[in-house]
């Protein structure tokens, strides 16, 4: 694709400088009447399917003029390739006169000859009929002379400084459009980065020292894990300590003595209701049993976690369904009781942290509204809520930290990705918009080609305002009838260059 696209852009610079340079047109003017050379008359006109182009020479009554007539479909900027087209003239008073061509000379190009019987002004209708393009476009006046009058329209319709020939025009990725009236939103825009949810991820420790089993493969990075699998076995280790022996020995001591500070407590309570034993016996008897059972606590706690394999090894499980996106430990390998084993983040749900930059705090506020984008995935995402805005700037970036919730279902966002984030801060209802690809800039300023006739372009300054969305807000320096170059701006600067004999020094916007 990118191959073609060269191609396409190589063969509209070379036309135009073709066009340019050689002084290579279309336009073939008839003779004026009275035998003097007159420009031609060129026409513009619209429909809502159809661009209209003519060019003819002034029609002397009773005489052949030959009318060239450029038609271009405004959904694609296109020529029309076929069907006939009937060009009906009217005047003010007496009959129609009508000519017809059942094909285009050439593609988009028409050339029909006629005489018009009588002098005066006619207003004209020409209408199509190509299959599945149907269309009517009016023209509102053409004069015809008598003989020997001098016209006064030549080169009507024609003005404009750059010369961008229909011919060139339809064979490159061009487009002339009006603006539009839209609703646009303003944004700033700052960096970001992808996180896991602080309660989505999780640690796997080991419970207790030893030696990382073989006989199970430990989860791989990218795993996706239930809460309660078994991710790891571990063997006990060669000496007890910090082992599965030490916790067992621990346990049964801690249980071998809550039972028996209960009987001391049951003896003791029994010996001061026979009134043999004071009270204070059994409130020391009562104290050691809670002392007790406050020890086995912990440790019943710590051999219900560690679930045995059934042959001595000790199964670790995930304490949440997640995926597995670290593993520092290995088969064969040694490990103390609290080591990591695995790391496993749920990415069901994501945070992105948006860093604010310390100028646009002001307009930071709990209705913040967003939509960012991630190298390498074509999509912009929108995150579901606003989760908070920092109190404290960040002392290194100045920039303020902006949490939203992102949902993840597919998993196509990872963490840790950078993210360039649009921050919503505000709207301008009905602003008159083009798109972003119309403008171009030249020293600091922005630009527009605007159509001043079918075959001929002005460039214009503008002011521009709030972008969104591949549109941007024109200020001043444009009305909703200018018609502007929205595709293809790069080949009518070519043109402007090879005109003035220089190079153009703006840049595509």
């Amino acid at each position: 694709m990118k191959i073609f696209a060269t191609v396409v852009r190589f063969t509209g610079i070379l036309l135009v400088l073709l066009f340019t340079l050689s002084g290579c047109t279309h336009k073939e003017p008839a003779p004026a009447a009275a035998g003097d050379t007159a420009e031609p008359i060129r026409v513009t006109a619209y429909s809502a399917k159809s661009e209209l182009f003519m060019e003819y020479a002034p029609p002397v009554v009773g005489e052949k003029v030959e009318f060239l007539v450029h038609l271009t479909r405004l959904s694609d900027f296109k020529p029309v390739t076929e069907g006939g087209l009937k060009m009906v003239f009217t005047p003010a008073a007496g009959a129609s006169e009508t000519f017809a061509l059942p094909a285009p000379t050439r593609p988009g190009i028409y050339k029909i000859e006629g005489a018009l019987a009588q002098p005066g002004k006619y207003s004209l209708k020409l209408s199509t009929d190509g299959r599945g393009f149907g269309d009517e476009i009016e023209v509102a006046q053409v004069q015809v002379l008598n003989k020997g009058e001098k016209s006064a329209e030549g080169g009507a319709g024609g003005a404009g400084a750059i010369g961008y020939l229909k011919e060139q025009q339809w064979v490159v990725d061009f487009m002339v459009s009006l603006p539009v009236k839209k609703d646009l939103n303003s944004f700033v825009t700052a960096t970001g980065e992808l996180l896991p949810v602080s309660n989505a991820e999780a640690t796997v420790s080991a419970p207790l020292s030893g030696i990382v089993s073989a006989s199970k493969q430990l989860p791989f990075i990218g795993k996706k894990v239930a809460k309660g699998e078994i991710v790891a076995l571990i063997d006990p280790p060669v000496r007890q300590d910090g082992g599965i022996g030490e916790l067992s020995a621990a346990y049964a001591e801690a249980k071998s003595r809550v039972s028996y500070s209960q009987k001391e407590y049951d003896r003791a309570k029994q010996l001061h209701e026979a009134k043999i034993a004071p009270l204070k016996r059994v409130e020391e008897a009562e104290m050691r049993l809670a002392g007790a059972r406050a020890a086995l606590g912990p440790l019943e706690k710590a051999m219900g976690r560690v679930k045995g394999a059934g042959d001595g090894r000790i199964a670790v499980r995930a304490p949440m369904s997640g995926t597995v996106v670290e593993v520092t430990a290995g088969a064969g390998k040694g490990v103390e009781a609290g080591q990591p084993i695995l790391r496993i983040v749920n990415t069901g749900t994501l945070w992105l942290k948006a860093n604010l930059p310390a100028t646009e705090i002001g307009r930071a506020d709990k209705s913040l509204d967003a939509t960012f984008t991630v190298a390498g995935l074509a999509d912009r995402f929108k995150p579901s809520r606003l989760v908070s805005v920092g109190e404290m700037l960040d002392p290194q970036t100045r920039t303020l930290p902006v949490l939203f919730e992102v949902p993840n279902p597919s998993s196509r966002l990872k963490t840790g990705l950078f993210a360039e984030v649009a921050i919503r801060t505000g709207s301008v209802p009905g602003a008159l918009a083009v798109p972003q690809e119309a403008l171009f800039e030249d020293e600091g300023r922005w630009f527009v080609f605007i159509q001043a006739s079918g075959e001929a372009f002005d460039r214009r300054e503008v002011k521009i305002g709030v972008e969104d969305g591949g549109f941007v807000q024109i200020v001043s320096g444009l009305g909703l009838e200018d018609r502007i170059v929205t595709r293809g701006s790069y080949y009518v600067k070519q043109a402007e260059s090879a005109a003035k004999g220089g190079k153009d020094q703006g840049h595509a916007h």
